[in-house]
C-alpha cells in the first residue's frame, strides 16, 4: 500500500489562513470532527463575540416599537439584508423569511402553495398542478407529500434514469402562455448523502419546458431548491439563479446559533402561496368579536408569526463575519479538496489479497468541483468481499476521536438507490428490524446503511489522516496468521478465516481419509467439525468457575462464592436497581464512568444491600421494601419505558453526594419488564440485552496475553470490563461462539448469540479510568466485528439453584 502515500493533497488555504482557523477552532484539535454536513462547527470568535453583544447591551422584545426596542428591530432588518447580499440578491427582487430552518421553510411551502390558480386551495386534481421531487431528497422534503396532496397536487418521484433523460434533454419549447394550473418541482442544491451538486442550471431549463412532458399538460413552473447542505461551503448567486423558492439552516453554515434558518421568497412569486394562519405581529388589525383581520403588507411580515427569535438572529452576524473573512469560493475549492483526496486514499486501500476495503457511494468522480461538494460515503469491505456493518466502523471511530454519521443520512431515497436495494428489500430490512436512526446495520449480510465524511471550511488534511489511520490499523486485512476465531455467521463450525491457509493445509494433509475428501472446500469443513466435536468432547473439563451479579445497573459487580437462586428474569437480584437521573433516564456508565464505584454488598439473611463508595460511609437499602404500594417511578433503560419503586430521599442524597449529581433516584423493579426478541418473549431485570451474560475464562487470558507489555489497561482487572455473569473454566479460546446450548449443573440455557461491544470495555472497573485498550485490539483482531461473550436465556428450569464448579455441558 505504499503506493498510497504518492497521491497528494492540493493546498488551497495559505499559512496565515491555517494560522487563523486553528486558533478559532483550537477547541477541536482533540477531536477529529468529519460531520459538518449533520452540523458544522462554531469558532471562538463568534461565541465571544456574541457573548460581549448581549452582555452589554438591552434587546427589547421587537415588537416594542419605541424606544430601545428599535435597536433590536435595526438588527434584524440589518441582518436581513446582510443574508440576501451574501446570496447576491436584492430586496427589491427577494424576501427573506427566518424561519425555524429548513425543515420549517419547507414544512411552510407545502401548507401554503396554491396549486390551482383558481382559488386558494382547490382539491379537483384534473385542474390542479404536479408535486415533483428527486429520489434523492431530504426526508423533509418526502414530509411535503401529505399536505401538498391534500391539497390537490399530483404527485410523482423522478428516479436517476429518468432525472438524466429529462435535464440532458436540450430541446425544451419555453411556455409563455399562463396556465390555470400550479406545479412544483423541490431538489437539493447538493445531496446530503453524496455530496454531487445538482446542476442550479435545472432551474432555466425547468421554466423551458424540461418537465412538461411529466406533466402532460401546460402548467406554471415553480422552483423551490433545498440549499440547506449546500450553502455552507458553496456560492449561491441569486443574481444569475433565480429559483422561486430556497430553504436553508444557518447551523449548517457557521455552527451557532441553532433553531434559526430562512426561506427567502422571489417577490413575483409570492402570489402562489396563500397563507391562512397569522400569529402575533403579522397583521395590521384583528377583531375579537367578528372573525376579521387584515395581515401585514410585507412578505416577510405576513409569515413571521409570533415574536421571532431575534438573541439567535443577533447571533448570525458574527457567523456571516467568519465566512466573509474566507469567502465562500474559497471555501469551496478547500472541502472540495480534502474530499478528492479522500476519494483516491479509499479508492487505492486494498487488502493483502488485492481486494478493495471500501465501497464508495458517488455520482461523480470527484474530478469536477462543478458537480462534487466535500462529501465522501463508503461502505467498508472485508478482504473476503463481506459487508462491514457501520456500528462496528462507528465504535472504532469514537475510540480514535472521530466523529462520522451513519445510517442513511435522513436521505431514504439515495440510500436506496446507492445500496441498489428494491423497494421490497426496504420494507425487508423494515419488518427484519432496522429503523432511521437505529444501529440495525447488517440484514443478511447486507449494509441498510452507509459511513458519511464531510467536510467543512474549518477541516484539515489532519483530519483525513486520522480516519485513514484508523481505516488501516482495524479494518485492513494483513498476510498474517489469525491467532483467533472470526465471529461465525450461523454458529454452527469455526470460520476458516480463523488460520492462515498454510497451517489450513497443514492440518488436511494429517488426515487419514484424504481418499474419502472429493475436494479442498470439503476437507477443510470436515476438520472444522472434527474439531468442534473434539471440543466438545472435552465437555466434561468445562465447569462454571465465577458467577457474578451487578445489583444496580451500571454499577460495581458482586461476586457470588457457592450458590445463588435463578429466577424468571435471571439471577436473583441482578440489576433489579438502576438509578434515575432529573430527567427520568437511567444514568449509565457511559454518562458518568464513576458509577463503577458503587460496590454493592448483598446480605440476605440481614435484608439489606450494602453500599460503599470512596470517601463515603457505607449506605443500606432494605431488601424488603414494598414494591407494589411505595412510590411509582417511570424511567428509561436503553429507550424501553420501565416502572419502578423511588427507595427513598436518604439514599437519593448518598448516591447524589458520591457522583456528584443532584436530585439522583434509587429505583427498584415493579414490574417485569417483557422485551420482543426474534419473535420470543423473554423476561428481564433492568438489563437491556438478556438474562445472562457468559464470558469464557480462556478468551480473557488470550486476550491479556495479546495486550502490548505497556498497555494502559490494567491485565489483572480486565475480566471486570466486560461485566459477565457466568465466567466458564476449561474450554479453548473463543469456542464460546459456537455454542447454541449449554447445560450448566442441572439448568438448561439457550445461546442467544455473541455481545456487540463498545467503549464501555475501556473503563477500568476499579478505578473509572478509561484507556483505549482493550477495543483497539479487539478491533484491529477482529477488524472492526468487536463482539465479546454470548448471551444467555434460561429454557428449562430443572433447579431454582446454580453453583460454583457446576458442570458444563456444551451442545
Amino acid at each position: 500500500m505504499d503506493h498510497i502515500h504518492e497521491i497528494s493533497f492540493n493546498q488551497v488555504y495559505d499559512s496565515k489562513t491555517v494560522k487563523f482557523l486553528n486558533k478559532e477552532f483550537s477547541r477541536s484539535n482533540h477531536k477529529c470532527y468529519l460531520d459538518h454536513a449533520g452540523t458544522t462547527l462554531y469558532s471562538n470568535s463568534q461565541i465571544k463575540k456574541n457573548c460581549e453583544k448581549l452582555m452589554n447591551s438591552v434587546f427589547p422584545n421587537p415588537h416594542t416599537a419605541t424606544g430601545a426596542g428599535n435597536e433590536t428591530l435595526d438588527i434584524i432588518e440589518r441582518t436581513r439584508h446582510r443574508i440576501l447580499d451574501f446570496f447576491k440578491a436584492t430586496s427589491d427582487e427577494y424576501s427573506l423569511i427566518f424561519t425555524s430552518g429548513a425543515t420549517s421553510s419547507l414544512k411552510i411551502i407545502a401548507e401554503t402553495f396554491k396549486f390551482s390558480n383558481n382559488s386558494s386551495f382547490n382539491t379537483n386534481t384534473t385542474e390542479n398542478g404536479h408535486f415533483i421531487y428527486l429520489q434523492d431528497n431530504h426526508t423533509s422534503v418526502l414530509g411535503m407529500r401529505d399536505l401538498v396532496v391534500r391539497n390537490g397536487a399530483k404527485l410523482t418521484c423522478l428516479v436517476d434514469k429518468q432525472v438524466k433523460e429529462i435535464f440532458n434533454n436540450t430541446s425544451h419549447v419555453i411556455n409563455e402562455k399562463e396556465s390555470a394550473s400550479n406545479s412544483l418541482f423541490v431538489y437539493p442544491a447538493q445531496s446530503n448523502f453524496s455530496g454531487f451538486k445538482y446542476p442550479l442550471e435545472w432551474i432555466n431549463k425547468i421554466k423551458n419546458g424540461a418537465l412538461d412532458k411529466t406533466t402532460s399538460g401546460s402548467t406554471n413552473w415553480y422552483i423551490l431548491v433545498d440549499a440547506a447542505g449546500f450553502v455552507g461551503t458553496n456560492s449561491l448567486d441569486l443574481s444569475i439563479y433565480k429559483p422561486d423558492f430556497i430553504c436553508l439552516s444557518f447551523y449548517k453554515m457557521f455552527g451557532y446559533p441553532s433553531g434559526i434558518g430562512a426561506l427567502i421568497v422571489k417577490n413575483t412569486s409570492a402570489n402562489v402561496l396563500g397563507k391562512v394562519y397569522y400569529g402575533g405581529g403579522t397583521v395590521n388589525m384583528a377583531h375579537s368579536v367578528e372573525n376579521f383581520h387584515i395581515k401585514k403588507e410585507s412578505l416577510y411580515q405576513r409569515y413571521e408569526d409570533g415574536t421571532l427569535p431575534f438573541h439567535s438572529i443577533i447571533a448570525l452576524q458574527f457567523g456571516l463575519d467568519i465566512i466573509s473573512t474566507l469567502t465562500i469560493d474559497k471555501i469551496s475549492n478547500h472541502v472540495f479538496s480534502l474530499s478528492k483526496y479522500l476519494y483516491r486514499l479509499l479508492s487505492s486501500l486494498r487488502h493483502f489479497n488485492g481486494n478493495p476495503v471500501v465501497k464508495i457511494y458517488a455520482d461523480s468522480d470527484y474530478k469536477d468541483q462543478k458537480f462534487q461538494g466535500g462529501i465522501v460515503t463508503f461502505n467498508l469491505l472485508r478482504s473476503n468481499g463481506d459487508y462491514v456493518g457501520y456500528m462496528e466502523a462507528l465504535h472504532m471511530a469514537e475510540l480514535y476521536k472521530i466523529q462520522l454519521r451513519t445510517g442513511c443520512f435522513c436521505n431514504p431515497g439515495a440510500c436506496q438507490r446507492h445500496l441498489n436495494l428494491s423497494s421490497e428489500d426496504v420494507m425487508k430490512n423494515y419488518n427484519a428490524g432496522y429503523k432511521c436512526g437505529g444501529d440495525k446495520d447488517l440484514i443478511n449480510g447486507k449494509p441498510t446503511g452507509a459511513i458519511r465524511v464531510s467536510f467543512g471550511f474549518m477541516s484539515q488534511v489532519l483530519d483525513i489522516e486520522t480516519l485513514m489511520l484508523m481505516l488501516k490499523e482495524c479494518f485492513v486485512d494483513r498476510p498474517e496468521i489469525r491467532q483467533i476465531p472470526q465471529s461465525s455467521e450461523n454458529n454452527t463450525s469455526l470460520l476458516l478465516k480463523q488460520y492462515d491457509q498454510k497451517v489450513i493445509k497443514q492440518k488436511i494433509n494429517m488426515q487419514k481419509d484424504t481418499s474419502k475428501l472429493v475436494t479442498k472446500k470439503s476437507n477443510e469443513k470436515k476438520l472444522l467439525i472434527n474439531e468442534k466435536k473434539h471440543d466438545c468432547d472435552i465437555r466434561n473439563e468445562l465447569k462454571l468457575s465465577r458467577l457474578f451479579i451487578y445489583p444496580i445497573k451500571s454499577c460495581g459487580a458482586w461476586e457470588i462464592k457457592k450458590s445463588w437462586i435463578l429466577n424468571s428474569k435471571g439471577l436473583e437480584y441482578d440489576r433489579e436497581w438502576m438509578i434515575m437521573t432529573s430527567t427520568g433516564e437511567c444514568l449509565t456508565q457511559k454518562h458518568n464512568v464513576n458509577l463503577c464505584k458503587i460496590k454493592p454488598t448483598l446480605c440476605p439473611d440481614k435484608n439489606a444491600m450494602k453500599l460503599d463508595y470512596p470517601g463515603m460511609p457505607t449506605a443500606i437499602v432494605p431488601l424488603n421494601i414494598n414494591i407494589n404500594t411505595d412510590k411509582l417511578c417511570i424511567s428509561r433503560v436503553c429507550g424501553h419505558i420501565v416502572e419502578g419503586t423511588d427507595c427513598g430521599s436518604e439514599i437519593s442524597e448518598w448516591l447524589s453526594l458520591a457522583i456528584g449529581r443532584p436530585n439522583l433516584r434509587l429505583i427498584r423493579q415493579k414490574k417485569i419488564t417483557e422485551f420482543l426478541d426474534n419473535e420470543k418473549t423473554s423476561k428481564l431485570s433492568f438489563s437491556s440485552q438478556a438474562q445472562f451474560l457468559m464470558i469464557n475464562e480462556a478468551s480473557i487470558e488470550w486476550l491479556i496475553e495479546q495486550l502490548p507489555n505497556d498497555s494502559d489497561c490494567n491485565k489483572e482487572t480486565i475480566l471486570h470490563r466486560f461485566r459477565g455473569n457466568i465466567i466458564v473454566e476449561g474450554a479453548e479460546p473463543f469456542n464460546e461462539i459456537n455454542w447454541s446450548k449449554i447445560t450448566i449443573g442441572k439448568n438448561i440455557f439457550e445461546v442467544e448469540g455473541a455481545c456487540t461491544r463498545c467503549q464501555m470495555i475501556c473503563i477500568d472497573q476499579e478505578t473509572g479510568v478509561k484507556t483505549i485498550e482493550p477495543l483497539q485490539l479487539l478491533g484491529k483482531k477482529f477488524h472492526g466485528r468487536i463482539k465479546f461473550g454470548m448471551y444467555l436465556t434460561k429454557t428449562m428450569e430443572q433447579s431454582k439453584f446454580i453453583s460454583i464448579n457446576d458442570p458444563i455441558i456444551c451442545t
